[in-house]
């Protein structure tokens, strides 16, 4: 009797959008849209390409695929925080499709925000959250009053920055503590 070989999962990619992911993009827009009060607002898919993938994109878009689909996106985009007096990156829209989630998609895609965050010259990572998001961003994060808003600077930001590019659970496991957000952050050959 042959022994069968167990199949083993596909792996999880996370990487920058491309053109060709717009109608996987919208389809995310609109399950991530139910329940608030633009579900039925309509949106052009030629918006959504001139925002990100025209001429001058107002953010990078971070995707996963599993299993050859894409099931999770974030944006992030490059702000000056003038109370800080430095450059930051602030994250948004970070979504995972219901059968995707509990799998370390938002920490592998988080991981690749802020390695491009760091590449861009920038120090730290600022987003908001939801109810969905809050656990994720308790784990490594200051949290922000009075919202799910979070901060994740100095050692922390680092560390998730370095983590990019391995395997969503590896990042999880991971994941800095919240005290390395007030431990100062190392050196790197982007800072100028």
């Amino acid at each position: 009797m042959m022994a069968q070989a167990s199949k083993a999962p596909s792996p999880i990619t996370v990487r920058l959008a491309r053109e060709e992911d717009m109608a996987d993009l919208a389809s995310m827009v609109d399950d991530f849209v139910k329940g608030h009060p633009a579900e039925k607002h309509p949106r052009a898919l030629d918006a959504l390409r001139t925002a990100y993938f025209g001429s001058n994109p107002v953010a990078e878009v971070v995707v996963a695929e599993r299993n050859g689909h894409i099931v999770a996106m974030g944006q992030w985009i490059r702000i000056y925080d003038m109370f800080w007096g430095m450059f930051a990156g602030r994250a948004d829209w970070l979504y995972v499709r219901p059968e995707a989630r509990g799998l370390g998609i938002s920490a592998a895609i988080l991981a690749l925000i802020c390695e491009r965050i760091r590449a861009s010259g920038a120090q730290f990572l600022y987003g908001q959250g939801t109810e969905h998001t809050k656990s994720l961003y308790k784990r490594s994060a200051l949290p922000g009053p009075p919202s799910c808003d979070f901060h994740l600077g100095n050692e922390a930001f680092e560390r998730l920055a370095d983590l990019s590019g391995r395997p969503p659970r590896e990042i999880v496991r991971a994941l800095p503590e919240p005290s390395l957000n007030r431990v100062e952050r190392r050196q790197n050959p982007t800072d100028g």
